[in-house]
C-alpha cells in the first residue's frame, strides 16, 4: 500500500491483548520540500476547524451502503432541493467561522462520498476558498466517512492515507493528512469519528477505547521519530474529554499540564469543565474536540514556528444555527430526524483553533 505521493513507508505489526494492528511506522516524507508556489497566508495566522455535518448524503442509491433513508422515496424524502439546501447550509456555517479569511483546513464527519464533498466546495460560497477535497471510503455500514478540505492557496498537500480505526467491528477510518504551510511548518492531521453511543454509552465504551488505541499507535509512531511533530487530532469522539477513551487510552490531558515530548493536549477540556457543548441530548455534550501535540503549545519556541495560544479553542455557535426546544433551550437546528424534515444545519456545532506565528 502506498501514499498518494512518491513516498516510502515501513510497515510494522503491533500487537495488543485484544487485537493486531497493521500500521505504518511513519518514516514519512524524508526529503520532501514545500512547494514554492504555495502562497502566504493572509496575516500571521490561519484557522483549522472540524464539523460533524450530520448525514451529508447525496440523493443516489449506493448498492454497497445502507443509504435508504436518504433517497427521494424515503419516509422523509431526501430530494435534490433538500440536498442542495443542505450544502448551502453547511457552507454558510463554515464560511461564517472566518468570512474574511476562510479556514485553511476543515475536517468533517458524516460525509457520504467524494462527490458530495466536491459539490460542497464547488457549488456553494466555499468555492471562493479554492479548496481541495480528501475522502477515503471506510467500512461504516451506513457509508458515512470522515473527510478533509484545505485551501490550496494556504496549505501544500504532501500525502494522505486512511487507517483502520478498529479490527473487531466495521466503522469509519481514521483519515491522516500531511500538509505544510507557506512558512514550511508541517502538520500531521488525524480526522476521527468514533463509535456512536447507540445502544448505550457504557455498552459501547470498549469500542471507543479500541478506536483510541488505534489512534494512539499512530501518534506514538510519529512522536517516537520526531518529538517536535505538529499533530492535530480532530473529530467527533462520542465521548467527553474526561472519558476513559480520551483521557486514559489516548492520554489527552488539559493543556495547562506540563508539556512533554510525547504528550497530547485536549484543547476543549476547559470548555467541557465550563459546561459548554457541541451537541444537545437532554443536556449539552462535548463530543467534538481538537487535540494537539505539545510542540503546538510550546511556550519556549522563541517566536519561531506555529503555536496555538490560550484560550486555545472555540465552539462556533450563532443564533441562526439554533432553535428553541420544548424546554426553552437554544440548541443546534438539525436537518432532519427519522420522522421530520427541519431544514436546519447539523445536530452538532463546529469547533476550531487558530494557528499563530
Amino acid at each position: 500500500m502506498q501514499f498518494r505521493q512518491t513516498v516510502k513507508a515501513r510497515w510494522i505489526i503491533k500487537t495488543s491483548p485484544n487485537m493486531r494492528y497493521l500500521f505504518v511506522s511513519i518514516i514519512l516524507f524524508v526529503g520532501l520540500s514545500v512547494n514554492s508556489h504555495a502562497q502566504k497566508t493572509k496575516g500571521a495566522q490561519f484557522k483549522v476547524a472540524f464539523y460533524n455535518t450530520e448525514n451529508l448524503f447525496d440523493t443516489l442509491h449506493d448498492l454497497n451502503k445502507n443509504d435508504n433513508d436518504f433517497l427521494p422515496d424515503a419516509k422523509v424524502a431526501w430530494t435534490s432541493k433538500r440536498y442542495n439546501h443542505k450544502l448551502q447550509n453547511i457552507a454558510r456555517v463554515l464560511v461564517a467561522i472566518d468570512s474574511v479569511n476562510l479556514p485553511a483546513v476543515i475536517g468533517m464527519a458524516e460525509v457520504e462520498n467524494i462527490g458530495v464533498l466536491n459539490d460542497l466546495i464547488t457549488k456553494t460560497p466555499l468555492h471562493k476558498g479554492s479548496y481541495q477535497a480528501i475522502l477515503e471510503e471506510g467500512s461504516d455500514p451506513r457509508g458515512i466517512d470522515v473527510a478533509l478540505i484545505f485551501r490550496k492557496d494556504v496549505m501544500h498537500y504532501i500525502a494522505h492515507k486512511a487507517f483502520a480505526a478498529a479490527q473487531s467491528f466495521n466503522t469509519r477510518s481514521i483519515l491522516y493528512v500531511k500538509l505544510s504551510d507557506s512558512k514550511k511548518d508541517t502538520f500531521n492531521i488525524f480526522v476521527n469519528h468514533w463509535k456512536s453511543r447507540e445502544g448505550g454509552g457504557n455498552e459501547t465504551e470498549t469500542k471507543r477505547i479500541e478506536n483510541a488505541s488505534a489512534l494512539r499507535h499512530l501518534t506514538d509512531s510519529l512522536l517516537a521519530r520526531n518529538p517536535k511533530a505538529n499533530i492535530l487530532i480532530m473529530g467527533d469522539f462520542n465521548d467527553e474529554p474526561k472519558d476513559k477513551s480520551i483521557s486514559e487510552t489516548l492520554g489527552a490531558v488539559k493543556p495547562d499540564q506540563p508539556i512533554t515530548p510525547k504528550g497530547l493536549y485536549n484543547l476543549m477540556y476547559q470548555r467541557f469543565l465550563n459546561g459548554e457543548g457541541t451537541l444537545y441530548y437532554k443536556d449539552w455534550d462535548l463530543f467534538d474536540q481538537i487535540i494537539v501535540s505539545g510542540n503546538l503549545l510550546s511556550k519556549n519556541k522563541q517566536g519561531k514556528g506555529a503555536v496555538i495560544l490560550p484560550p486555545y479553542s472555540s465552539i462556533f455557535k450563532q443564533d441562526w444555527m439554533l432553535y428553541k426546544n420544548k424546554a426553552g433551550d437554544m440548541v443546534p437546528n438539525r436537518t432532519a430526524s427519522s420522522k421530520d424534515y427541519f431544514g436546519g444545519y447539523s445536530d452538532h456545532l463546529p469547533v476550531f483553533v487558530t494557528i499563530n506565528y
